[in-house]
């Protein structure tokens, strides 16, 4: 049904990719004050000492590594949880576009890691012009996926958290 759905456009890729950029920015506020959370807790229950730093956030900042494996871990959750479970992210979803394998099927999470990983953050879309008229960025070659361009009719039908596949 959707496999025959015009292909996402290069322009259209990168208007949802800064969508995401935004709700990205708001997950890692979350992650950072749970984080500062934790330290504090921890702290508290005598896990952890604080001695010689001044707050829990210079504490995070000295422990900067686990930090910035839990950001990028939360990062990739959200790209994998939204692709897998729905096809869309939240700004493919506000620019009507949804993911699927080649062959119309939902996205496995083994073609979602790949897409992610060979997504190189975004640059791949750019591989949009190697390949032009095949709509094919390089993460979707790669992973065996599509991102297609949906109508309003069939966006609003596709209702994300009620027939959510």
């Amino acid at each position: 049904m959707y496999t025959e759905a015009p292909r996402a456009s290069l322009l259209r890729r990168l208007s949802a990719i800064m969508y995401d950029l935004l709700v990205i920015c708001a997950i890692w506020m979350f992650a950072m004050a749970l984080a500062l959370a934790a330290v504090a807790l921890l702290a508290k229950a005598g896990v952890i000492s604080l001695q010689g730093y001044q707050d829990e956030a210079e504490y995070i900042q000295k422990h900067a590594i686990w930090f910035q494996l839990y950001s990028t871990a939360c990062i990739l959750w959200f790209y994998l949880y939204f692709w897998v479970k729905a096809g869309q992210t939240l700004g493919m979803r506000a620019w009507r576009m949804l993911l699927l394998s080649a062959d119309g099927k939902p996205v496995t999470m083994r073609q979602a890691f790949i897409r992610l990983l060979t997504a190189l953050g975004g640059i791949g879309n750019f591989w949009l012009w190697v390949r032009w008229g095949k709509g094919l960025a390089l993460q979707d070659q790669l992973a065996g996926t599509i991102v297609v361009v949906l109508t309003k009719e069939q966006s609003s039908a596709l209702n994300l958290h009620r027939d959510a596949r």
